[in-house]
């Protein structure tokens, strides 16, 4: 078992000093730049902070969506590493670009299921507001 405070709690820490002590300090004209810069790094500690909870699961989930479309002959078959997953998706942008994915093809379906549920995941992480406003 990991001691306290885990890796998450100390994320948590440093965001909420952040937004309670530093950005209050951050007013004026002047100060816009940092006070931009504290807020970017505020998003970047809660989308660490998203990822940690989430651990590799929607990184599996991607993997096993790959691979089904590399089981429809769309793409090689994906592996294990998170290259070879970066490899299948730049090797699915040029098939899509090849438009073997077009409406009214085979793959439309399948391709546009993946697409959506890769850029669910990565809203969760990283803008998981957008998902609950209900926007595209």
């Amino acid at each position: 078992m990991r001691e306290q405070p885990t890796g998450e709690m100390l994320l948590q820490a440093a965001r909420d000093a952040l937004k309670n002590k530093v950005l209050p300090l951050l007013q004026g004209e002047a100060a816009a730049d940092a006070r931009r810069e504290v807020l970017m790094v505020m998003n970047a500690v809660s989308i660490a902070q998203r990822e940690l909870q989430t651990g590799s699961a929607p990184d599996v989930e991607e993997r096993v969506s790959l691979e089904a479309l590399a089981a429809r002959s769309m793409i090689a078959p994906v592996g294990e590493s998170a290259l070879n997953i970066a490899q299948a998706n730049r090797e699915l942008s040029e098939r899509i670009r090849q438009g073997v994915a077009d409406p009214g093809t085979p793959a439309h379906t399948a391709v546009l299921a993946h697409l959506r549920a890769v850029g669910k995941s990565r809203l969760q992480a990283s803008n998981p507001k957008m998902l609950k406003a209900g926007k595209p």
